[in-house]
């Protein structure tokens, strides 16, 4: 991870080199942290204003490029600065979607941690070929929607900051499981190598895109310091034939050298190949 956000940052200062779209001059970029932040919405909505112009750099691909903020009191609404940016964006999703993906937020020497979705939506200001704006949260921001702080949003700002696996050693198996609906949910083969069984991170993840998760209730049965069984009734949706219910039965181990849980959960990754 480190070793991708130290390229990430990279890739960032040869795009601000190379933009002749540049608002600042090169000259003028501040020393950039070395430390990727993970600052509370109230603090992050101070330090990037309404009209900031900023970089974002998706986590997993390593692809940044420019945005700037129009609205939002909950969370940040932003837009792709330029025509070019917008093709960055959809380079990155492939197609549009509410799907929550890490990113890093650079602006003035800033590096924060933060989490993107990829769907146009509401309005736009600016001449950039995308319909609307799209949504970027930080640390305990809300949707429009909601009182809470979106669950998916929030994991995927750990992921950003580089404190994932840090929150993942002390889940319960319950809460991996949690994580592993919306790892799914979002497509997210980084974070489901990170709570399966080793046994099970070598299979194929292809299918990942069809697979959502809308609903799961999880109910533990049985209780060893090193084994958990768990049984979960879920709806799932998948892509070109529709939503089925059904029951599946997660176990969780205890692994004894890192002394965190893990996932066997076979059954359930199988689902989209039928």
């Amino acid at each position: 991870m480190k070793r991708l956000l130290i390229f990430s940052i990279f890739l960032c200062v040869i795009f601000f080199s190379q933009n002749t779209l540049a608002v600042e001059p090169f000259h003028d970029l501040r020393p950039i942290d070395s430390e990727i932040s993970l600052l509370p919405w109230e603090k992050a909505n101070e330090i990037i204003p309404r009209k900031a112009i900023f970089t974002i750099i998706d986590v997993e691909s390593g692809a940044s490029f420019r945005v700037q903020r129009r609205a939002g009191s909950h969370h940040a609404d932003i837009q792709p600065l330029t025509k070019e940016d917008t093709q960055i964006l959809k380079g990155i999703y492939k197609e549009w979607s509410w799907k929550r993906r890490a990113v890093i937020v650079l602006h003035e020497g800033r590096t924060i941690a933060a989490s993107m979705n990829g769907m146009p939506h509401g309005a736009g200001a600016l001449d950039n070929g995308f319909n609307g704006h799209f949504c970027l949260h930080f640390l305990n921001s809300t949707t429009h929607k909601t009182p809470t702080p979106d669950p998916a949003h929030q994991l995927m700002i750990l992921k950003a900051s580089g404190k994932l696996d840090e929150y993942l050693s002390t889940s319960t198996p319950k809460n991996l499981v949690d994580v592993m609906m919306i790892a799914l949910n979002n497509s997210d083969e980084f974070i489901l190598r990170r709570i399966l069984s080793k046994d099970l991170t070598n299979q194929d993840f292809d299918s990942l895109s069809r697979l959502t998760v809308p609903k799961w209730t999880v109910q533990k049965s049985g209780d060893s310091p090193y084994v958990q069984h768990l049984h979960a009734k879920v709806e799932v949706y998948i892509k070109d034939t529709g939503v089925i219910h059904t029951p599946i039965k997660i176990t969780a181990k205890k692994n004894p050298i890192s002394n965190r849980w893990e996932l066997e959960i076979p059954n359930l990754l199988k689902i989209a190949n039928h």
